[in-house]
């Protein structure tokens, strides 16, 4: 048996969250173009009495340095040992870092150590630099708040790098050309305001336009990443408009924030589906860079009681609509798919691309090639 170059250490075997999915689809990615192998904890199991114990005995370790854990356990007998040349783990939030003490032996086996964190804020430094602490003996720290990236260089020892999330474009961005039908006329998922979603859902009512939302609330678990990413992905496809508001215009999340904004993945999974956004972007370099094209987002206030008349007026304008999703499925296919994030993660650890790499961005390519023709005169 050969060893692979890289190991994936992933929690897809305890749990999958509605917030994971997106970074599980990257990992997903990752074994598409790369010679991969999985280091899964498994789930812990005991129930209540055994959460309540193992939460004081994290509580209790503190003090003694003892590093904090996650509630699992390590992989199977015989998982530790695969000395790959690259350890790569991705985790939601800080919390998540918690895992690295059940694969141990697998991260420090391996020649290289990289981790990225997608969601982390200045707020939450001290409180989670203990698991921050954590990764001082890794090669590299990705994360995905740029605000961050010096303080927890400075937290772990380790060089740290901004880099934003990303999309599988396969699933997301719609064919250039037999693209589905928009028969959806809003979509909105997690963040909303009264004041913008209770006209839609009175428009829906008296039959003026169809609006897709949330109803039901928590659990939030789903119960197949890969699947929910396609309903979601082929659900975009055939909506035309998509409300996205910036974290910190949602009332209480300043606490958490510390009015730091980051490009969420609701940016990403909108654009790339060609929905037209309408809704607030963060002012930063980030976005301007990510997002270059007019109409990346349709602003509209925060709420937008005349949310129905700015869809009305937008819907007079279709070649402004179809500019907006010509550059955005080619800005998509040209940069924002996970597996651009790879090659620059290839490129922090010092590792050429893998052959399985090159089929993936060909067909990237040969999808550019459909939406460039249809780039208005």
């Amino acid at each position: 048996m050969t060893t692979p170059r890289i190991v994936v250490a992933s929690r897809r075997g305890v749990e999958q969250k509605v917030w994971q999915a997106s970074q599980l689809e990257f990992e997903d990615v990752v074994a598409e173009v790369d010679d991969v192998a999985w280091c899964l904890p498994r789930p812990l199991g005991g129930g209540p009495p055994v959460r309540l114990a193992h939460g004081l005995l994290n509580r209790a370790g503190r003090p003694l340095g003892r590093d904090r854990r996650a509630r699992m356990r390590p992989p199977v007998a015989g998982g530790d040992d695969v000395a790959a040349q690259l350890f790569f783990a991705v985790f939601a939030d800080a919390n998540e870092i918690g895992m690295l003490p059940l694969v141990g032996r697998t991260a420090h086996a391996a020649g290289i150590r990289i981790a990225w964190i997608v969601e982390l804020w200045t707020q939450q430094l001290a409180q989670a630099s203990d698991y921050l602490r954590q990764l001082r003996d890794f090669d590299h720290v990705i994360v995905s708040n740029r605000a961050v990236v010096d303080a927890v260089q400075q937290i772990t020892g380790v060089p740290c790098s901004y880099l934003p999330l990303a999309i599988d474009t396969d699933r997301y961005v719609p064919p250039g050309h037999g693209a589905p039908a928009r028969t959806v006329d809003v979509a909105s998922w997690g963040r909303r305001f009264a004041g913008t979603h209770d006209p839609l859902v009175q428009a829906m009512a008296e039959q003026r336009l169809f609006y897709h939302f949330d109803t039901v609330s928590g659990p939030w678990s789903v119960t197949d990443h890969a699947e929910h990413r396609l309903v979601q992905a082929r659900l975009l496809q055939r909506t035309r408009y998509s409300i996205v508001y910036r974290i910190n215009d949602e009332p209480g999340r300043i606490d958490r924030t510390g009015g730091e904004e980051s490009l969420t993945n609701r940016y990403f999974e909108a654009l790339a589906a060609g929905t037209i956004m309408l809704g607030t972007a963060p002012d930063s370099t980030e976005w301007d860079d990510a997002f270059p094209w007019p109409d990346a987002v349709v602003k509209i206030p925060v709420p937008a009681p005349g949310i129905v008349s700015t869809i009305r007026e937008l819907d007079e304008d279709p070649d402004r609509l179809d500019r907006a999703r010509v550059a955005s499925a080619t800005t998509f296919l040209r940069r924002h798919d996970w597996a651009h994030r790879w090659q620059e993660v290839l490129a922090l650890a010092g590792l050429e691309p893998h052959p399985r790499l090159s089929p993936r961005l060909d067909r990237l390519g040969a999808r550019l090639a459909t939406w460039d023709t249809r780039v208005p005169s």
